[in-house]
């Protein structure tokens, strides 16, 4: 299965956990420039965006949604969220996996019974970070 990690904001140490957590599930990880770039190269089936400081993602989906080619890829979000569920599924977002101070380890859990469902339907899985550094990840 393929993967492209990427996070919102400057947490950059969560994806590196989320990284091997997925290397060891079987994924390749890379480095990719810009998320939309990796996206039509990679021809993801989902984007999952990733953030530690509650960064809502919008301005990510919008360009993914106003993008021709990646107009109907999942777009999912992750991490420490500022908005409620309802509120960014309403937004658009294919699904929200926001983590409970109480259960840190939970919007992880989540993600991967996500990946695991989707991957048996064939599903790429992107996350998406600043433009500084993207990283891919290939099976």
């Amino acid at each position: 299965m393929k993967v492209v990690l990427s996070g919102l904001d400057a947490g950059a140490w969560s994806l590196v956990a989320l990284r091997v957590v997925l290397e060891r599930e079987g994924h390749e990880v890379s480095v990719a420039a810009d998320v939309l770039k990796a996206c039509r190269r990679e021809r993801p089936d989902c984007l999952v965006l990733s953030t530690v400081r509650g960064a809502s993602g919008v301005d990510v989906l919008r360009r993914v949604r106003a993008d021709p080619g990646l107009g109907e890829l999942p777009v999912v979000l992750g991490g420490r969220l500022r908005n409620t569920r309802a509120d960014l599924l309403a937004l658009g977002f294919d699904d929200v996996f926001p983590v409970a101070a109480a259960d840190p380890g939970g919007a992880v859990a989540a993600l991967r019974a996500y990946l695991a469902r989707q991957s048996r339907r064939s599903t790429i899985v992107a996350l998406a970070r600043p433009p500084a550094s993207h990283i891919v990840c290939r099976p």
